[in-house]
């Protein structure tokens, strides 16, 4: 299995030199591979149905992932940036051609995103949600969206912050700071306490959980999200 995983993965990094054509990106041409998956999580590609994400699925621009309950999803960009989707969340990944460089934009709609994007050189990496733009630089966090705000919590780098309500303000977290920026355009910036580090502990370690049942034709292995 691992080395399916290699080889899906050489491709699509092999493949990241040709996804342009005429100065956008060529429609179904993948940017991401799904390295994990845990319990229960879906996909839909384009104006598709949902259907079950399996391991070693290519992801192209314009397609969405959700996740179930205690479930979780890992995800890597042709740049080797990783996001941790973990459970009752949904997002969808945008990428185009900026200035000659690939522009990637994953739009998170709720739930929870653990992220390690790799520094970024000439392409540009954002996070967008109901009510903020993040723009990454190359940085370790997590995002959490709620209905009415957005909390960013960074471990390591900086991030800019767009208000995407109110009047757009703006602001920069470093590492060691958490934001919060809500559905009227307040941004409030705050210092990690134990609660932000122990958050983005967890988010690292993931608290994946195995439960193994014996049958007569062998074990059946379920893997779940724990939140302990």
């Amino acid at each position: 299995m691992k080395k399916l995983i290699v080889i899906l993965l050489v491709t699509i990094l092999a493949l990241s030199g040709q996804i342009y054509a005429g100065g956008k990106v060529v429609k179904d041409a993948p940017v991401a591979i799904i390295m994990k998956v845990i319990k229960d999580v879906s996909i839909k590609k384009g104006a598709g149905n949902w259907i079950p994400a399996k391991m070693g699925l290519p992801l192209s621009t314009t397609d969405e992932i959700k996740t179930g309950d205690k479930s979780l999803a890992l995800i890597k960009f042709t740049d080797n940036s990783i996001l941790r989707v973990r459970e009752n969340s949904t997002l969808k990944i945008f990428a185009d051609k900026n200035n000659g460089a690939l522009s990637k934009n994953t739009y998170i709609d709720q739930g929870k995103v653990g992220f390690h994007v790799t520094k970024q050189q000439d392409e540009e990496f954002k996070f967008t949600t109901p009510t903020m733009v993040a723009s990454i630089r190359g940085t370790g966090g997590e995002l959490q969206v709620f209905s009415d705000s957005t909390l960013l919590i960074l471990g390591e780098g900086i991030v800019d912050i767009l208000a995407r309500k109110g009047s757009g303000g703006t602001g920069t977290v470093h590492a060691g700071e958490h934001m919060t920026v809500d559905s009227q355009g307040n941004i409030v910036l705050y210092t990690n306490t134990d609660k932000e580090k122990n958050e983005l502990g967890n988010s690292e370690k993931s608290n994946i959980k195995r439960l193994v049942i014996k049958t007569n034709r062998g074990d059946l292995i379920i893997e779940y999200l724990s939140s302990n």
